[in-house]
């Protein structure tokens, strides 16, 4: 079946009253855009690779940790400018306190950071594509607004659908942003710190209470509200604060640098074949260094995880854009294409599966000196074997001529 005249010129967008816009394509222009997915997704797939490969050789920071010395006073002299672990009381001089919260209040803090929301309009978009014959498409854009709380107010002046109008965000109030406030003077024990140390994981939720919220405030959970009704029934544009926080005098581990009296970043390399490197610079609230090394073998084990599936997932989108312009040739039947996008689909998961399972191998197996000399050594011990059945071969040419 020859495609339609109508399918083959450029798209056509047309919309209704109902949040709704249609788009037509034709094939020729599928068929245009498959060809131009085939090169992105020969990039797709050496991009999964490289990331593959560097997921299982990165540096982990538990073995800086588990590397790391302790600090103390009478030790320092001679771990200068070595990786170290520091146990005591984070200290500093105090936090401002924010408007939203009570002046009066007696928490001293380290740390503390404000989260602002908003209750404003979202906009949803959702496609649905739908096959005509001939090898277009037709795609069905649903647009949804709901009002909800977010830590961003969205640009409404570039929402799309047809009814976007009637969903527009107020400005936002001077000043009612979010951020993070690190105390002046930090130190450790005797030991100095710099505001570029990180309290990833480290701070604590804050419960408001009535004895520090500013006056004229009111809270909820852990929320605080410039108006009641904001509460139960929150309007367009409301705002609501959260916050977290270390306490001063909090008890834990810093892990870094010692450099003079006080400790810095420190960068690290992996311990594999293959040297990546990293840093780390964190403030534990924990009392031992093994909770430390536990806590970074946690976050390195779970990070590889979500690598592998994400090298996975994007192999597995380049396969199917190779397959893409088939696909789009199958598409002159409907009925056809899709039979076509379910076998592609099968061989794109199928050839990421052994594509990832191989480059996971080859790093782990280059990443570790005792593998890879095993390796090398297998495959120099069938190349001798190989030249000595070439030469005996030879021979009994010779011998029977």
């Amino acid at each position: 079946m020859l495609p339609k005249l109508s399918n083959l010129i450029a798209p056509k967008v047309s919309s209704n009253s109902r949040g709704q816009k249609v788009e037509s394509q034709g094939f020729f222009k599928n068929l245009i855009n498959s060809v131009v997915g085939v090169f992105i997704g020969i990039l797709l797939i050496f991009g999964s690779c490289f990331l593959l490969f560097w997921n299982e050789v990165r540096a982990n920071a538990a073995d800086a940790a588990k590397a790391a010395s302790e600090l103390t006073a009478s030790n320092a002299s001679s771990l200068q400018n070595q990786s170290v672990w520091v146990k005591g009381a984070l200290t500093g001089t105090g936090v401002e306190l924010d408007k939203f919260l009570n002046s009066n209040t007696d928490k001293k803090y380290i740390y503390l950071s404000r989260n602002m929301e908003r209750y404003v309009w979202v906009e949803n978009e959702k496609r649905t594509s739908k096959d005509k014959a001939g090898g277009g498409t037709e795609t069905v854009i649903t647009y949804e607004y709901n009002l909800r709380w977010s830590s961003s107010t969205p640009d409404s002046s570039r929402f799309k659908g047809p009814d976007a109008g009637s969903k527009q965000n107020p400005a936002e109030k001077q000043g009612y942003t979010g951020f993070s406030w690190i105390a002046d003077d930090l130190r450790i024990g005797s030991f100095g710190l710099s505001d570029e140390l990180s309290f990833s994981g480290a701070s604590s939720a804050f419960t408001p209470t009535a004895a520090n919220v500013a006056k004229g405030l009111f809270f909820n959970g852990r929320y605080i509200y410039e108006n009641e009704k904001s509460i139960s029934s929150p309007a367009l544009g409301d705002y609501r604060v959260s916050y977290s926080f270390i306490e001063n005098n909090t008890g834990g581990i810093v892990l870094g640098k010692l450099s003079g009296d006080h400790v810095e970043r420190l960068d690290f390399k992996s311990a594999g074949v293959v040297k990546t490197s990293s840093s780390i610079y964190r403030f534990f609230n924990v009392s031992a260094i093994s909770e430390v090394i536990e806590i970074l073998q946690n976050e390195h084990s779970v990070g590889k995880i979500f690598g592998r599936i994400f090298g996975f997932i994007l192999s597995m989108i380049g396969f199917a854009m190779l397959f893409g312009p088939i696909k789009t040739i199958a598409g002159i039947i409907p009925i056809l294409k899709k039979v076509t996008g379910k076998v592609i689909q099968f061989i794109a998961i199928l050839l990421s599966i052994a594509l990832s399972i191989i480059v996971i191998i080859i790093a782990n197996i280059i990443n570790n000196i005792i593998a890879l000399l095993v390796v090398l050594a297998l495959v120099g011990g069938l190349i001798a074997y190989g030249v000595y059945r070439g030469k005996q071969k030879k021979a009994a040419t010779v011998t029977n001529a």
